[in-house]
């Protein structure tokens, strides 16, 4: 497990929670937008009906009608404000050309609502594009129609102006600080996100792995014992009333070697995660087998009638995982030669560790033949390709020129997958 960062290192910190008021304003977008546009009509409307009084002019139908119009029409747009707010920057735009010519002071609060929108919900860089037409339109394309239209200066930018721009330009900033937080704050949940997705696509993976490697184990725990189970009752079978002690002899090798294969079979059940039930003896410490356990694995295929012999060279590998490798494949090996060789005067297991690479080279003189009895899959070469090739290791199997079967299997002494390190 890694250690923690501290001291000087840098750590990745995800922003403070939100409170309660910014919580509701998150869950509730109508309800807020509704809130939203409501204020803007009732200031709205109150400068419609504020300005003709100040300047002592009374027109309804061009001082107070259209500013009421366009109060309602802003509104409704600032409704919609989260999906369309280059709509909103549109219908502002629009009402701020309208009111210069028909000689209507245009509020600025509208527009800078919309533009704020536009970069909170779109992108900083649309925000300025929305921001420069904003500034055109309403601070220097009005006030240059206005002059024309009323024969007075081309630019009269005044005070009017200065504050449309002020709103405009509030608006920019506080829209770039809340939709960059907005969408840093949405990166690092995407990232999370795809973080948890690739955990659990690998948590699936490593599942999968660990599945075909205890269907491997199992194989050829089955195949292995069942094969010799057989030799020895067909041995005691034939035996009974000849030598009735031999015959009790090969029983009790029957006994011996199922017992070793419920453990082994116990053990292998056991790296599921099922609890062990009352009674019942694990050792969830106890290695997997190596080349240790070779000896009495030859022993147990001479029990069941089978001339083995085995010749190593050169010093075996350390690594726990190849070792295991090595005795599977002896053993998957040995399984084939008992259940297909006819009548073998001699079977020779070569282990050579001298080279750079680990060579397991097991061959017999039987005559191929069906086996009398089958008892496995006809997986266990298949079985010996894929542990072969997890170490990126290459196999032969065979007849040989003068009769006999081989399997020859070499496996480069420094490969081997992680998964398979012992633990």
């Amino acid at each position: 497990m890694a250690e923690s960062p501290s001291g000087s290192e840098a750590t990745a910190a995800l922003p403070r929670p939100a409170g309660a008021v910014r919580r509701f304003w998150n869950g509730h977008p109508w309800l807020v937008d509704s809130v939203v546009a409501g204020v803007y009509l009732i200031l709205a409307m109150f400068a419609a009906v504020l300005t003709p009084l100040s300047s002592g002019v009374w027109t309804p139908s061009v001082d107070v009608v259209f500013p009421a119009a366009a109060a309602i029409v802003g509104s409704a747009s600032l409704m919609f404000r989260r999906r369309h707010p280059w709509a909103a920057v549109a219908v502002f735009g629009a009402i701020a050309v309208v009111s210069i010519i028909l000689g209507v002071v245009a509020e600025p609060l509208g527009a800078a609502l919309a533009l704020y929108a536009v970069f909170v919900y779109r992108s900083s860089r649309s925000g300025w594009i929305a921001f420069s037409i904003l500034t055109l339109v309403v601070a220097l394309l009005v006030p240059f129609v206005d002059g024309l239209l009323r024969d007075r200066p081309a630019f009269p930018f005044g005070p009017i102006d200065l504050i449309s721009f002020v709103f405009l330009l509030i608006a920019a900033l506080m829209g770039i600080t809340v939709g960059d937080r907005r969408r840093y704050i949405g990166a690092i949940v995407d990232r999370a996100n795809q973080l948890a997705r690739e955990r659990d696509q690998q948590a699936r993976l490593a599942t999968l792995a660990e599945r075909a490697r205890i269907t491997r184990e199992i194989h050829d725990v089955v195949a292995h014992s069942l094969s010799v189970m057989v030799s020895l009752a067909d041995g005691a079978g034939a035996l009974v009333e000849k030598d009735p002690q031999r015959s009790r002899s090969a029983i009790g090798e029957i006994g011996d070697v199922g017992r070793q294969s419920l453990g082994e079979m116990r053990q292998l059940l056991g790296a599921l995660g099922d609890d062990p039930q009352p009674g019942e003896e694990t050792d969830p410490l106890r290695p997997n087998p190596g080349l240790q356990e070779i000896p009495a694995l030859v022993e147990t295929f001479r029990s069941a009638g089978l001339p083995v012999s085995v010749r190593t060279l050169g010093s075996p590998p350390v690594s726990p995982a190849l070792q295991n490798a090595i005795h599977r494949i002896v053993q998957e090996a040995l399984t084939n030669a008992l259940r297909y060789a006819r009548e073998p005067r001699e079977v020779v297991v070569t282990l050579d560790f001298a080279g750079s690479d680990v060579v397991i080279d097991v061959t017999d003189d039987g005559q191929p033949g069906p086996a009398a009895v089958s008892v496995g899959s006809g997986r266990g070469l298949i079985g010996i390709r894929e542990r072969v090739r997890l170490y990126e290791g290459t196999v032969d199997t065979g007849a040989m020129p003068g009769g006999g079967w081989r399997v020859r299997a070499v496996i480069p002494e420094q490969g081997g997958p992680e998964q398979e390190e012992q633990r």
